[in-house]
């Protein structure tokens, strides 16, 4: 590995000439932008702070938006490449940023997108800027300052990955329930669009075949409506039919084919 410039600014210089700074600021954007709309949203003020969740979901546009050509850098108007392209858990997210950039300002769909984004900031963070600004000293030399930072990157380092795990299986019921339930409840009372429900219906069609998270969200969620439903005999029997019906129609679009990836990766 090439040597780091030897100062403070060349080495900021050539940070931030890269494709990931930017990637970096969409998510902080998005960050700063999600902390200005919560008080907005924590007083039903939602459309007086419509303009900070725009700016949350351009910070998110942007971050997907790099990801996706970088993984893509040539877009081919052919059958298999489209196939690939539209599948991709980065596009996929890259589409919805727009759908909801565009959509009626809601918090749930703001929250996966900002748990993804603070834990992707803390990584940057540890393994690009703390190390730009302070570099690590010359073999036989010590530098206070560059210590205090590789014990902070060493914390953050062990923090995300003792909490990854959790912070991704929240993100998924957040998704499934949270998202989908403010969707469905904004379409009954006509405060978002019907089409809305239906649009992300289908990502999270998509979402279940690439996270394990969300096909364990959707078991859990299964199992506890049974049992409050099929299971509870104080419920009638055609109700019982009634729910049973709508499973096997979400089970039979769910399991539409999908090219199914092999791990998570969303960024």
């Amino acid at each position: 590995m090439p040597a780091a410039p030897s100062t403070l600014s060349s080495r900021l210089q050539t940070l931030v000439k890269g494709p990931q700074f930017v990637w970096w600021l969409g998510h902080v954007t998005l960050l700063i932008c999600a902390g200005f709309y919560m008080p907005y949203w924590l007083t039903f003020n939602y459309k007086a702070g419509s303009h900070w969740y725009a700016r949350a979901f351009l910070g998110a546009i942007v971050s997907y938006g790099v990801v996706v050509y970088k993984s893509f850098p040539e877009i081919k108007f052919e059958a298999q490449f489209l196939q690939s392209f539209l599948v991709e858990e980065n596009v996929q997210y890259f589409l919805m940023a727009i759908f909801w950039w565009r959509s009626t300002p809601m918090l749930a769909p703001l929250l996966p997108y900002a748990i993804f984004a603070f834990f992707n900031a803390l990584n940057y963070m540890r393994s690009n800027l703390l190390p730009v600004i302070f570099p690590t000293p010359a073999a036989g030399t010590a530098d206070a300052k560059a210590s205090h930072a590789s014990n902070i990157s060493r914390k953050i380092q062990v923090w995300t990955e003792k909490n990854h795990s959790n912070a991704m299986a929240l993100v998924a019921y957040i998704e499934v329930v949270g998202v989908m339930g403010s969707l469905i409840l904004g379409a009954i009372t006509f405060q978002s669009s019907f089409f809305s429900p239906i649009v992300y219906a289908n990502f999270l069609r998509f979402r279940y075949f690439f996270s394990v998270h969300t096909r364990a969200a959707f078991s859990v969620i299964r199992a506890r409506t049974d049992a409050l439903v099929v299971g509870n005999p104080k419920v009638p029997p055609k109700a019982v039919q009634a729910y049973e019906i709508l499973r096997g129609a979400i089970i039979r679009f769910g399991m539409a084919a999908v090219q199914q990836p092999t791990a998570d990766h969303a960024q």
